[in-house]
């Protein structure tokens, strides 16, 4: 053979070679290799973004194929990542971010009943450790945007003395989105400005915002965090959105606050201008108005070359609810129950995780592990440290093999497997108030001292107001409490009730509930304190803690 032809061969091989080293780095650009997640062994940039009363039909990466609101960024960073078919939060506001800060289970806090009040004297005990508290061990620039919702009524309690270096938001529940005011729900006729820009040293309340959307008055606020952040530390960035939650408004006056009035921009409702319907257009302009401040939250991250390292959770804290509006604005369709309920619509959250070159290519879809809300705590503490599936277990144990504290669940999202540590069960709550259980044990759930019968209400039209009611969106009263088993593998909607069928089930799952209510602290609910009027003499006008310290 010439060496014309040699050298056409050589060429040939090498160009083969360097064809194939490529396709391999591209490869491994995707992050599509199965140890993905060890060569990424930087500590991550880590974003929480949380929606307020979102429902399982108001995202379409949910898979409903009835939700006709349209959000390009969400739904892009869920075909991207995992989303989570099978992840449980708390029915209501203030349990679930109790689970977010500590990884522990509201029992175990006192905050198993209801929210804190804007006027209450409560909070999330001192004693526990914060999730921004425990990154700060490894390094961690901590940033606290948005809803707080876990008692303010000593400087102690309020987010930037729990571990965050900065926080810009509201320490109550529920606000108005243009002017930030809070009315003081049933406890008094007034209502104040709540928002504050604060650091463990300093607190200032915000008082020019008014006339400016919360939506994007917090988007703007962690751009300019983005912006400001040294990139070689490592970022917390928790995001707990006002959106969607109903505003709350002094209509007709602040003793019965309006606590659902439906609040968008009119470029963001214009946008949803194919769902006719106008309780639900208006309601998709406040999806899609979160919708675009991930839009750019993200695209900051990328300009300052931090996306390709960040791992960003999307959840809401709990279910819509659904009933309001004659049930034609929010959804929870096709499951069953609402907010406040421990029926799937209450607890099943709309959640997904995208981190770019950590999680496997075969696990990017949907995902059908079982996850709680606790699980972010160690789930973070893990991908910071850098560390293996361990450190649930350095945490205390409470109660022997009850799953009261969250479990490291990477592996099972990036990985689609559990290699140690699995989650097999999730207490949904016992609440000593209204006598009210729910406990999910591997595919059974059990109910308990069940008096809101839920319903199904169907999802909101497109096309208009629906005229006529439908019987499913009736929720049944009961006049004793009942009890239900379902399978919610087989029967997500909950509809086909195995009580009578399997007791022997109902007898052994009642025999765990009763070792978890051994170990329930007493919950906390005080009334309201008179002193916490903002609006008395000597006082700024705006929410703010009415306690010192040593009080």
């Amino acid at each position: 053979m010439g060496r014309t032809a040699l050298n056409h061969v050589s060429l040939l091989c090498l160009l083969y070679i360097a064809l194939s080293l490529c396709s391999t780095l591209a490869a491994d650009d995707r992050g599509s290799l199965k140890d993905s997640s060890a060569k990424s062994t930087k500590p991550p940039h880590i974003v929480l973004v949380v929606a307020d009363d979102l429902g399982w039909n108001d995202v379409p990466f949910t898979r409903t194929n009835s939700c006709h609101i349209q959000v390009p960024t969400l739904s892009k960073l869920a075909q991207h990542g995992v989303v989570l078919m099978n992840y449980y939060v708390q029915p209501i506001c203030t349990p679930t971010r109790n689970c977010l800060m500590t990884g522990r289970h509201p029992i175990l806090t006192g905050l198993q009943h209801g929210v804190i009040r804007d006027s209450v004297p409560n909070g999330l005990p001192l004693n526990e450790t914060t999730m921004p508290q425990m990154l700060k061990k490894y390094g961690y620039a901590t940033h606290m945007i948005g809803k707080w919702h876990l008692g303010f009524y000593k400087p102690a309690y309020t987010p930037q003395r729990r571990g965050f270096d900065t926080f810009f938001g509201y320490y109550t529940g529920n606000e108005e989105y243009w002017n930030h005011t809070s009315p003081c729900w049933n406890c008094g006729n007034y209502t104040a400005v709540d928002l504050h820009r604060a650091t463990p040293t300093s607190e200032t309340p915000v008082l020019d915002k008014a006339g400016q959307y919360s939506t994007n008055v917090f988007a703007e606020e962690a751009v300019s965090v983005i912006n400001d952040h040294n990139t070689s530390t490592p970022l917390f960035l928790y995001l707990p959105f006002e959106a969607v939650h109903g505003a709350a408004s002094c209509e007709p006056d602040c003793f019965s606050p309006a606590g659902d009035l439906l609040q968008a921009p009119d470029y963001f409702i214009s946008k949803q201008h194919h769902i006719k319907n106008p309780y639900r257009r208006t309601y998709a302009g406040m999806v899609g108005a979160l919708d675009s401040a991930v839009h750019n939250i993200t695209k900051a991250l990328t300009a300052r070359r931090m996306w390709e390292n960040t791992v960003l959770v999307f959840t809401t804290d709990n279910g819509a609810p659904a009933s309001h509006f004659d049930g034609q604005a929010m959804s929870n369709w096709p499951l069953r129950g609402t907010k406040g309920t421990l029926w799937e619509g209450g607890v099943r959250g709309a959640a997904f995780v995208t981190a770019p070159h950590r999680i496997d290519e075969d696990s990017i879809g949907l995902n059908t592990q079982m996850i709680h809300v606790t699980d972010w705590y160690p789930t973070f503490e893990r991908l910071a440290s850098g560390g293996s599936q361990h450190q649930a277990e350095e945490r205390p144990v409470v109660g022997d093999d009850l799953q009261l504290s969250g479990v490291d669940a990477w592996d099972a999202i990036a990985h689609n497997s559990w290699p140690r540590i699995q989650r097999v069960e999730i207490l949904h709550n016992i609440d000593p108030v209204t006598g009210e259980v729910a406990f999910r044990q591997g595919h059974l759930k059990l109910l308990t001292g069940i008096k809101n019968g839920g319903s199904w209400y169907p999802p909101p039209s497109p096309h208009g107001l629906s005229t006529q009611e439908s019987e499913e969106s009736i929720a049944e009263q009961f006049d004793e409490p009942q009890t239900f088993l379902f399978n919610v593998t087989a029967d997500p909607e909950e509809r086909n009730n195995l009580a009578d069928q399997m007791p022997y089930k109902v007898q052994y799952m009642m025999g765990v509930l009763d070792k978890y209510k051994a170990l329930a602290v007493p919950c906390r609910y005080p009334d309201p304190d008179k002193n916490a009027n903002p609006t008395l003499p000597g006082r700024s006008g705006v929410w703010e803690p009415w306690m010192p310290d040593d009080g």
